[in-house]
């Protein structure tokens, strides 16, 4: 994460923090708040407790700053995969094609047909020719 970035996430968790006990974590109403209140977003309680859970990583019913860092690293990292992904699919029907990752695998380096026909076999775990994004994903993290 570049210095930047992490400053603004911390910035960002402190201004959060600072909605309720200041005490160096953050609460599901002080997250409620922040997002609701502070960002203008429309979230219901449900979603809400979903989002607390998912970056809640040790369930004590508080976010620290590092279990919120982590969460944001991991979230960047999901959009830049995608992003790659959207870059190699030319023909943006969701689905990379054998000529799609070819492609792409030329211009960053210079692999062979056996090479890169490996690469999409292990890829496609379901067989259907192409490489989904769920597929991807798993192949890239």
């Amino acid at each position: 994460m570049a210095a930047a970035q992490k400053k603004l996430y911390e910035d960002f968790f402190d201004k959060t923090d600072a909605m309720g006990q200041k005490d160096g974590n953050v609460s599901i109403q002080e997250l409620k708040k922040m997002v609701v209140e502070g960002l203008g977003q429309k979230k219901t309680d449900h979603e809400i407790a979903e989002m607390f859970r998912d970056i809640d990583k040790n369930g004590d019913g508080q976010i620290t700053k590092e279990e919120f860092l982590s969460e944001m690293m991991k979230t960047e990292r999901r959009t830049a995969v995608k992003e790659a992904f959207q870059k190699i699919d030319k023909n943006g029907d969701g689905k990379l094609q054998k000529a799609e990752v070819a492609a792409a695998l030329r211009e960053i380096g210079h692999y062979t047909v056996d090479e890169i026909e490996k690469m999409i076999k292990k890829a496609d775990k379901n067989n259907d020719g192409v490489i989904d994004l769920g597929e991807f994903e798993k192949e890239v993290y």
